[in-house]
């Protein structure tokens, strides 16, 4: 699984496919990332993960997913994050939302600017077995109640995609 937690100085992560532009800051502290989530709603419950220590963003709880291999397709990316991190196996139900962002990663080491391309698909779970990501980006994942979501400290990605659910929704979920 491609380490969302490592930013190399003076490069870029090693799953974000793209190469240092020309016009790049003179230290190299710029950022361009792909990345593929799956968002799991069943029984009124979403699958969430948890940022584990040592990653960027630790402590917030995030969907399920995580950067695009090399020429990887984000389908492709999010079925294989999903697995990865939560042992289930899943498939896409819909169409895809695409989300751009931009802005500062505050890092020990210095800031780093970013640009992030998510690709959000609705997904159901088809199989697998609930297991805990090892040596991962996440360290736990949990079925939580739509209800009781903010009570969590919460992904930006995450916060997006709850706008748009209803507390009954019991959408994407098998």
């Amino acid at each position: 699984m491609p380490d969302d937690s490592v930013l190399r100085e003076g490069g870029l992560p090693p799953s974000s496919g793209e190469l240092p532009r020309p016009d790049a800051d003179p230290d190299g502290r710029r950022v361009s990332r792909l990345a593929a989530y799956g968002v799991i709603v069943r029984d009124g419950r979403i699958l969430l993960c948890h940022i584990s220590p040592g990653s960027i963003g630790a402590g917030l709880w995030m969907l399920p997913g995580g950067g695009l291999d090399f020429g990887e397709p984000p389908e492709a990316a999010a079925v294989r994050e999903v697995e990865e991190e939560t042992g289930l196996v899943a498939e896409i139900t819909g169409p895809g939302a695409i989300r751009s962002d931009s802005g500062i990663w505050e890092q020990p080491s210095g800031d780093v600017r970013y640009h992030q391309l998510r690709f959000v698909y609705p997904m159901r779970v088809t199989g697998g077995a609930e297991r805990v990501e090892v040596d991962g980006s996440t360290d736990v994942f949990e079925w939580v109640p739509l209800e009781a979501v903010w009570d969590r400290p919460l992904g930006d990605l995450v916060d997006r995609v709850l706008e748009g659910l209803e507390p009954s929704s019991g959408g994407g979920g098998s």
